[in-house]
């Protein structure tokens, strides 16, 4: 039995999706949950402190005409997974018999695998495996 797309599946996606971004080499800053979650909405950038204005409650905000690129949905859409896998060289095999799918980051690490049965679909399993095998794997490179 799969789960559904609950609220809570939801926000554990995006939650995967803000880490990998800040992780990302590509994006590397504080993303947020979108106001309105579901699973076509962006995450978007944290609002940052900088060195511009200050607020009334005295901090520091800073203002810039140029918007970040907006990472990819990772955990909801097939294109946005399937990109990153194959830019990281990630390995994903299916194990139809367990009902389940592995994804190798490669190297000594080990493999990330997701039951089916705990996702809303084989797909959405699928791309959890991928973006938790990519946030090891950057993590990885991180700490070297």
């Amino acid at each position: 039995m799969s789960k559904e797309w609950t609220e809570q599946y939801l926000r554990e996606c995006v939650a995967d999706e803000i880490t990998l971004a800040f992780l990302h080499p590509k994006f590397r800053r504080r993303y947020a949950a979108p106001t309105l979650l579901d699973r076509m909405s962006p995450i978007v950038p944290a609002a940052r402190r900088g060195t511009s204005l200050l607020s009334g409650g005295m901090a520091r905000l800073t203002f810039s005409a140029v918007q970040p690129d907006l990472p990819p949905r990772w955990r909801r859409d097939w294109e946005a997974a399937g990109d990153l896998s194959v830019e990281l060289g990630l390995a994903i095999s299916h194990d139809l018999e367990d009902g389940a799918v592995s994804v190798c980051p490669g190297g000594r690490r080990r493999n990330v695998t997701e039951l089916y049965e705990d996702h809303p679909s084989k797909a959405a399993a699928t791309w959890a495996a991928i973006v938790r095998a990519a946030i090891q794997l950057l993590e990885a490179q991180a700490g070297q």
